[in-house]
């Protein structure tokens, strides 16, 4: 399913189930408890493409070419990197790819309760140190 935000950022589950400052954070925490591992992340896209190899005797000549795959990243500047990937490790791309999504999802679900938490707030202030003066 979906989560679909209304105007202040709030998903609609999160409107209708948590009303309260216990369910905000125990939402948070699920959400927090469910983020994909760290080391297992990665930003960029998933090409499939059909190329020839050129060589005059070779199948794809006539045939309908060779499938190659490639994650695509880019960086400031405009710059884009290529990385060529073996037919075996490109589910372990797809899974990448999807966990740094499903990061980023996570991270706007809890960014949207900590602005409900602080709309509402339900925030306590840090604890000082020392005395005063």
């Amino acid at each position: 399913m979906e989560n679909v935000l209304d105007r202040n950022g709030l998903s609609h589950v999160y409107m209708q189930d948590m009303k309260t400052r216990q369910q905000l954070e125990r939402g948070r925490q699920r959400l927090i408890q469910a983020l994909p591992p760290l080391d297992q992340l990665l930003r960029g896209s998933l090409i499939e493409r059909t190329v020839r190899c050129g060589k005059p005797t070779c199948w794809c000549a006539e045939g309908e070419g060779h499938e190659v795959f490639l994650v695509g990243m880019s960086f400031p500047g405009g710059k884009t990197r290529q990385v060529t990937l073996p037919r075996d490790i490109v589910p372990v791309a797809r899974e990448w790819i999807a966990n740094y999504d499903r990061l980023w999802q996570h991270i706007e679900e809890v960014s949207a309760i900590n602005r409900e938490l602080l709309r509402q707030r339900w925030v306590d202030p840090p604890r000082r140190r020392g005395r005063r003066r």
